[in-house]
């Protein structure tokens, strides 16, 4: 919100040209020109949203003041709604017929688009507009129910009408430069949830990322210059059977140049209305200009949390991956490997910081784009074992430089089971049992649920535990985090840096000696950092940490490690424990009033840096690795 700020002695008594918040006495005021009378407007960050909409109504849109009225009580059935509107704009100066419903909210608040559906809906308006300040506001249109039809439709417009103008005049086609990055993508994901929730049976985050690839392709097929029309949209008057043919075919243009994406006969299966709200929704975001990290956690939320809950695989909070990556400092050339990606955030936090020293170090743009590209189709590989966590992890990864080839569907523990193309990204020439190493492994892998089946068991040696009579015994089980510390030394490069999320008892339980034993004779640890028991809530109470490691260049012996003369040569490990987690004991992220998340990890990282050197022994490029 733009407005004037003005220090006076005494409360304003007119209104002003242009909306202005008056300091009296350390008292915040605005004069408003609807009711012509001052308000005190300390801490009511509601009221400034809705000043700030009557200048605009004015100034913007060409109504005037006396076509305005607030705090207006609406009828609903033989009743008033309990909640007057915040905002009606009428068709004239008599103020009888409503044009435009508008509900606003202080900028935190999210909520309040059921509220004006209400008042549309019991008054017959077409036109409602919901804001709480901050872009992108919401502007709704109410279609008339059909013959056939009980409830009335919507959809989002571009923008409300001004005083001169008809619907169709906001009904032109929308150019790329109108388009504008979004920065609360969950809000727009969650309402297309609910409305298909609400009038079909479809699944609703696997119809609406069908549509989301269809945008995507718009964007990078179709909208070469700011005044290229995008395809993807509906029009205000247009028919959704007209709207479902141009973004049906998108997506079958789509899935022709991203077809390792999507799987051969999969369609929009949307019923139209459904599919016209969901296109009016979207049709205004520019995905490609949108920040990556709130597209990836909007991600993150509509998938059913259950589902990776109860397999013990949790989405890393974005400052645990931020720590992990600053200490690991990747470089251009080196290979980045997670076995248990999820959505992609290690490996976009990965991409990020490399992108960052592509910039700084070159200067011709044409070089920087290139350079991107090539790390991220050449260098940034993931594994996933759910096919709609792996599909999202693509689609973030296609956003963010084209390095969704690397992303693999399938169980990471079990290379038996890898298809041709899997075996053809992580094996090399030497068969399929020569596991291809990475410069660098980060990773935070599923810790529920033990794995029994013995064809996966027999390729580890942790599978075999120690007897006291100093042979070997194989186990019956074993949990898949201990497998995935095997499986990742194997997949490092000799001199190669690892970052792994563990449970805490892995390097305290009694029964887990072997596990360490294992890990000291093959890695130097370098630092172990404690993340708490609020880190993975509402998923799971489970104390975690940090393991920092570098593979040994060649492993040392069991007698060594008894005698410890290896380990001598070692580095101190730093221990550090989060005293600021950064989110509460039910899980919520807590962020300051600049929306930082408050949290100790960039301290620890910076203590770590700043403690610890990784020895210059990996290899870019990963060279002996590639076919």
């Amino acid at each position: 919100m733009n407005y004037e700020y003005s220090t006076i002695e005494e409360k304003p008594d007119s209104s002003p040209e242009r909306f202005t918040i008056f300091l009296v006495n350390s008292e915040e005021y605005i004069f408003c020109p609807i009711r012509s009378r001052a308000f005190k407007v300390d801490n009511k960050p509601e009221e400034k949203v809705r000043q700030w909409w009557i200048y605009r109504l004015k100034e913007v849109y060409g109504y005037d003041f006396s076509q305005i009225k607030v705090e207006v009580p609406v009828k609903v059935g033989s009743t008033e709604a309990k909640k007057k509107a915040d905002i009606v704009v009428y068709q004239d100066e008599k103020c009888k017929v409503p044009r435009i419903f508008i509900e606003v909210k202080k900028p935190s608040r999210k909520d309040g688009l059921e509220q004006l559906k209400v008042y549309m809906n019991a008054t017959g308006c077409r036109l409602g507009l919901w804001s709480n300040g901050d872009s992108p506001h919401i502007y709704l249109l109410r279609v008339e129910p059909q013959e056939s039809e009980e409830e009335a439709t919507w959809r989002e417009l571009r923008n409300i009408p001004g005083k001169n103008e008809k619907l169709s005049d906001v009904d032109t086609p929308i150019l790329r430069k109108e388009l504008e990055p979004t920065y609360d993508f969950l809000s727009v994901l969650s309402d297309c949830e609910d409305y298909i929730k609400a009038h079909e049976g479809s699944n609703p985050f696997d119809e609406v990322f069908k549509l989301i690839f269809a945008k995507l392709f718009d964007e990078k097929a179709n909208l070469k210059n700011d005044n290229s029309p995008a395809k993807f949209r509906i029009g205000v008057l247009e028919s959704p059977q007209d709207a479902r043919e141009r973004i049906t075919q998108l997506f079958e243009q789509a899935k022709l140049r991203w077809s390792e994406v999507f799987q051969a006969g999969e369609e929009i299966n949307l019923l139209e209305e459904s599919l016209a709200y969901c296109v009016s929704a979207l049709q205004k975001i520019y995905l490609l200009k949108s920040p990556a990290d709130i597209l990836g956690s909007a991600f993150e939320v509509m998938i059913n949390p259950g589902m990776k809950g109860d397999k013990g695989q949790y989405f890393t909070p974005r400052h645990v991956v931020r720590m992990c990556i600053d200490v690991l400092n990747p470089k251009d050339g080196e290979t980045v490997f997670d076995p248990s990606c999820g959505s992609g955030g290690f490996l976009i936090g990965a991409l990020d910081y490399v992108y960052r020293q592509i910039e700084q170090e070159r200067d011709d743009e044409n070089d920087i784009i290139e350079n991107k590209k090539d790390y991220a189709s050449e260098c940034v590989f993931g594994i996933d074992y759910d096919p709609l966590i792996a599909k999202v992890a693509k689609a973030y990864m296609l956003i963010w430089g084209d390095g969704r080839s690397n992303i693999a569907t399938c169980d990471a523990l079990n290379s038996n089971n890898w298809d041709h193309e899997t075996l053809s990204k992580f094996t090399t020439q030497k068969g399929k049992n020569q596991l291809r190493q990475f410069n660098i492994i980060v990773t935070n892998p599923p810790f529920a649920g033990d794995i029994d089946k013995d064809d996966t068991l027999s390729q580890y040696q942790l599978s075999s535990k120690p007897t006291k009579n100093g042979g070997f015994k194989r186990v019956n089980k074993l949990s898949r985090d201990k497998l995935f510390i095997e499986r990742c030394l194997n997949m490092l490069l000799p001199g190669g840096r690892m970052a792994i999320v563990l449970p805490r008892g892995v390097l305290k339980n009694y029964n887990d000696e072997y596990v360490r034993r294992f890990i000291l004779k093959n890695a130097k640890i370098l630092a172990v950092v404690g993340l708490g028991g609020n880190m993975f809530k509402p998923f799971t109470n489970t104390k975690t940490c940090v393991l920092f490691l570098q593979k040994r260049l060649t492993p040392i012996s069991d007698s060594d490690l008894e005698t410890r003369n290896s380990l001598s040569q070692d580095p101190d490990v730093i221990y550090a424990v989060t005293e600021k987690s950064g989110k509460d004991k039910t899980g919520r992220i807590i962020k300051d009033v600049n929306g930082m998340i408050i949290s100790d990890l960039e301290e620890i990282t910076r203590y770590i840096n700043s403690n610890i050197s990784f020895e210059e022994k990996s290899n870019t490029l990963d060279k002996k690795n590639k076919k």
